[in-house]
């Protein structure tokens, strides 16, 4: 960033800055820091209408980001909205946020020839150095301007840009016109570090009144800012899939930014082609906001690109644990394919003695084809029968593993692709949280399911067993609703008086009981498979809300349930059903109220 320009940015930024809190920093990528800033301009603005001045606030948000970047083609702008890296950020943003997060800014000093802000706040200071980077000092450092303990500057003596336009050194700053021309030597342009090296290209292209003319622009500030881009769109970050900022920001668009109007010739040496366009500003500011969606959209786009690369590694990966699943699916297939020669031989033992043995044996199958069934000689037939039982059992077990753990893979590597997605577009996307769903139960046929197996090895025919949430909805009365939580715990709730003393009745003394803190509800039972078995979170959210949409709180946003083991509840003698003394309270939790419960988590009872 040129001297020039950076100046006419700390003219503008300098006042605003002053009072803006500093929300939290970032690392957009290696090497740039991005400041979340809150209220730029609100002191600046309040002070002009003190003053009865005419005053118009560049910000017409109340957040604005203030990004470094440091490097060859350092720079300092201002943006829309931020880019931030997946990865955990270094320690030394750590340390930043620990000091500045939720500060605000006191004073802020800057020397635009040596291109560098440095800002106080509450204790301590940091300074933005294009040349040096980003810097944390506990001490007032050199140049710094330093405010009274706990006190602020009057408006005007908060900021300060040096060296000053009126400053009494001014000759030591600029070159005297007649030396102009001579910008090519070193001896000039190291003397006088006004003669910056975008200006010495510039100078010896015009004529030497504009030469003058230019400079002299300089010297008194003002003017116009220029920037010159192919891009002549200005984006904003994540926005939407068809506003997508990196179809606009490709490496070969490049841009820069002038304090004056460059000639097309030295465009042309540096670069630029005659497609360039020339936008112009009239402070830089707003330059400054424009690029700075430019700036962050190409580091989205590396970011993404190094993203890639890693979702591409785990493609890989995935890749071979399905070569390796396959492989294991197909050893499994073959030890159930042994419950046909276990069934086989259990059909033919009364052909054989109790002590019989063989290398194998000849018996005809259910087509009434004779076959030949490999025995292990060592054992007998019986023996041989009970390990082929067992080796079917270990191979059904291992492939309902297998199952689950296939599920598992394809859902990472739907997420792996969904996310190499979204790193394509620069949008981020949140699906719709999804119902647990249960893995359905496979059908092995004749050896019937696997807990029917002993350990043993020993086979039982398949039993027809009816499941725990048939035998548990069934089994309750019209009186009481059912639910099932997203964590598959059972819920009870009473629909009427009746029904919350039938709930109370068939709750077990573990079971936990939930009730509006204060008032009339309905009572509601989570169940519990045993005493030590904990509720999580998600149930006690989900059991609440049912309780309070069943009371005088339905219509509020959230309620105070109050909850207790079961054995602490008594039904009230000579009292109406459902009321109840509670002898012991485990406490009161706030609960958020959401009326889709009812429908999400209620099961369908048989009356």
């Amino acid at each position: 960033m040129d001297a020039h320009l950076f100046r006419r940015l700390c003219e503008d930024l300098l006042p605003a800055l002053i009072g803006a809190k500093i929300e939290k920093i970032y690392q957009a990528a290696d090497g740039v820091i991005t400041f979340s800033l809150y209220g730029l301009g609100n002191i600046q603005q309040k002070y002009f209408a003190e003053k009865n001045m005419p005053f118009v606030s560049p910000f017409t948000a109340q957040k604005y980001y203030l990004t470094y970047k440091e490097g060859k083609d350092a720079r300092l702008f201002l943006s829309h909205s931020r880019v931030a890296k997946n990865d955990e950020p270094p320690a030394f943003i750590m340390r930043l946020r620990k000091y500045l997060t939720g500060k605000h800014i006191k004073t802020v000093t800057a020397d635009w020839l040596q291109r560098k802000i440095i800002f106080e706040v509450q204790d301590c200071w940091f300074e933005i150095d294009l040349r040096n980077g980003v810097e944390l000092y506990f001490d007032c450092p050199e140049n710094g301007l330093c405010s009274p303990q706990d006190s602020y500057f009057a408006f005007e003596d908060s900021y300060i840009l040096s060296p000053a336009l009126t400053d009494e050194n001014f000759a030591v700053y600029w070159a005297d016109f007649s030396l102009l021309s001579q910008v090519g030597s070193k001896d000039i342009w190291k003397e006088y570090q006004t003669l910056t090296p975008l200006l010495r290209k510039t100078l010896p292209i015009l004529p030497c009144e504009e030469q003058a003319s230019l400079y002299a622009d300089l010297q008194f500030g003002g003017g116009d800012v220029f920037v010159y881009t192919q891009n002549t769109r200005q984006l904003k970050i994540n926005q939407s899939v068809e506003n997508n900022p990196l179809q606009f920001a490709k490496n070969d668009d490049n841009f820069l930014l002038s304090s004056w109007k460059l000639p097309q010739e030295l465009l042309s040496n540096m670069g630029y082609s005659s497609e360039t366009k020339e936008l112009v500003f009239e402070n830089a500011l707003e330059a400054s906001l424009y690029i700075g969606d430019m700036v962050l959209a190409k580091i989205q786009k590396q970011n993404a690109n190094s993203s890639l690369k890693q979702l591409q590694a785990q493609l890989k990966r995935f890749a071979r644990l399905e070569i390796k699943l396959a492989e294991e699916e197909d050893r499994l297939n073959k030890l159930i394919d042994k419950k046909e020669q276990a069934l086989l031989l259990q059909a033919n033992l009364y052909q054989f003695s109790a002590e019989y043995k063989a290398e194998y044996i000849l018996v005809y199958d259910y087509a009434g084809q004779e076959i030949k069934i490999l025995l292990d000689k060592a054992k007998t037939i019986r023996e041989n029968m009970e390990n082929y039982f067992h080796a079917a059992a270990r191979g059904m077990r291992g492939l309902e593993h297998l199952e689950r753990r296939k599920k598992e893979l394809a859902d990472e590597k739907e997420a792996v692709l969904n996310r190499m997605w979204e790193e394509r577009a620069g949008a981020t996307i949140k699906e719709p949280r999804k119902r647990a769903q249960k893995t359905p139960q496979t059908d092995y046929g004749l050896l019937g399911k696997i807990k029917n197996v002993n350990k043993k090895g020993k086979f039982n025919q398949d039993i027809s067993v009816k499941t725990e949430k048939n035998k548990a909805v069934n089994k309750y009365p019209k009186e009481v609703q059912v639910f099932r939580s997203s964590d598959g715990f059972m819920i009870l709730r009473g629909r009427d008086t009746k029904g919350n003393g039938m709930a109370l009745k068939m709750a077990s003394p573990y079971d936990i009981w939930v009730h509006i803190a204060e008032g009339a509800s309905a009572h509601v039972i989570i169940k519990r498979d045993h005493a030590k078995q904990e509720i999580p979170p998600q149930t006690m959210q989900e059991a609440g809300a049912l309780a309070l949409l069943k009371s005088w709180a339905k219509g509020q946003e959230k309620g105070y349930i109050q909850y207790s083991y079961a054995k602490f509840i008594r039904p009230m003698k000579n009292a109406a059903a459902g009321l109840v003394h509670v002898d012991k309270s485990e406490g009161t939790l706030e609960i958020k109220i959401l009326p889709e419960y009812e429908e999400q988590l209620k099961i369908e009872t048989r009356e």
